[in-house]
């Protein structure tokens, strides 16, 4: 999987993003069960999970300012995972709304950097090996299909209450392997490096790639809080949602495995062309013919494009957008503004818009956003 001399660096950065998404695919599918076998209400179990993505609007822009300033990357995602680690512990002897909310606060300050962090820290420590970023972040995705299958075993077994220490043993092995990790020097830009963050941020290239990320990430929203709802209104089993997300998640590990170099061998702007293309017609078919399995195979087989193939692309536009330096900053403004902004606002519009509309209309927007991004693609274009 790595050449030799890649090893050193690639295991231990591959090891990590295993272990911090399965920490992921703990909590976000289980940890509303817990939070239900404790005696919490819909609404509180809501305001819990909406904490994270409204801290990664602001906190990772705080982690990246600090890495820019202090200069040593892997010191600050250690300190980062090791406050997220002693954070997660209280919620051991934690039952009550208040003290929970808290306690998350305090956790989403370090978790929500986290991702921005390495990913900044794993492009700069592979720039001379040969090794794709994507072989490195699809140990994240393995990691999270493992969780997600491992837990839900445990949580039949044993109850909800194995959650709390599950996401505590995965967040210590993610320490642990933070040690091994093996960082390179900066390399100086002078063109770019005597430039401010903010100037790099204001220029028309950088204004062009975060609001189409912004775009992509909104057009995912109601996927990523529907899906399984949408799916189960058309007829389909938990199994069968089950299985259909999981192909989906598969495909994903495939193109991050074996397509790597793919950003490469192509212009940006024409993957990024791709991937709204699939968009809008993935979003169109699951609002409208979810009921027809092959069709709804298809739209998850186009998952490893709107989402995969996307977040590769925005990984190598904003190694390109900015220096080493302001690295961490650079993907701190895509969490944030993106991830954050784009995929918070998504989810509390189509909230409304399921309402107001039903699914299949939401779903149509979320195809219409896609063809907004293609539009804009093609203005800043035609006006080079």
């Amino acid at each position: 999987m790595f050449e030799a001399k890649a090893r050193p660096i690639a295991w231990p950065l591959f090891s990590f993003y295993f272990f911090f998404c399965c920490l992921v695919g703990v909590m976000m599918p289980y940890i509303s069960i817990y939070y239900k076998s404790i005696g919490l209400s819909a609404s509180e179990i809501g305001r819990l999970m909406s904490t994270f993505t409204l801290s990664g609007i602001l906190v990772p822009h705080f982690w990246g300012w600090l890495t820019a300033k202090v200069g040593l990357p892997k010191k600050v995602l250690q300190l980062a995972v090791l406050g997220c680690f002693i954070s997660v512990i209280p919620f051991n002897w934690s039952d009550q709304f208040e003290s929970l909310w808290l306690i998350t606060c305090t956790m989403a300050l370090f978790y929500s950097a986290l991702i921005p962090m390495t990913d900044a820290l794993a492009v700069r420590s592979i720039r001379n090996l040969n090794v794709p970023y994507t072989r490195l972040r699809v140990g994240g995705s393995i990691g999270y299909v493992v969780a997600v299958a491992s837990t839900g075993f445990l949580i039949g077994h044993f109850g909800p209450s194995v959650v709390i220490p599950v996401m505590c043993s995965y967040l210590l092995l993610a320490l642990i392997t933070t040690f091994f990790i093996k960082e390179q020097i900066y390399v100086v830009s002078q063109a770019k490096e005597s430039t401010s963050f903010i100037s790099l941020l204001r220029t028309k290239e950088s204004m062009l790639f975060f609001t189409l990320a912004f775009l992509s990430y909104m057009s995912h929203a109601p996927f990523n809080v529907f899906f399984a709802v949408h799916l189960e209104n058309a007829g389909y089993s938990g199994q069968q949602i089950g299985l259909l997300i999981a192909f989906g998640v598969i495909m994903e590990i495939i193109l991050f495995l074996f397509c790597g170099n793919l950003v490469k061998k192509f212009h940006l702007l024409h993957i990024m062309i791709l991937c709204f293309v699939c968009g809008a017609i993935r979003w169109f078919l699951v609002g409208w013919f979810a009921s027809i399995l092959w069709v709804l195979v298809l739209t998850q087989l186009f998952h490893c494009v709107t989402f995969a193939l996307f977040h590769m692309v925005s990984i190598e536009w904003v190694r390109g957008l900015f220096p080493e330096r302001y690295a961490s900053q650079g993907q701190a403004m895509y969490s944030a503004f993106a991830i954050g902004l784009g995929g918070g606002l998504g989810m509390v519009g189509s909230g409304y818009l399921w309402e107001w509309l039903g699914d299949a209309w939401v779903f149509t927007i979320a195809s219409c956003i896609s063809l907004l991004a293609l539009l804009i693609l093609w203005v800043s274009q035609y006006r080079r």
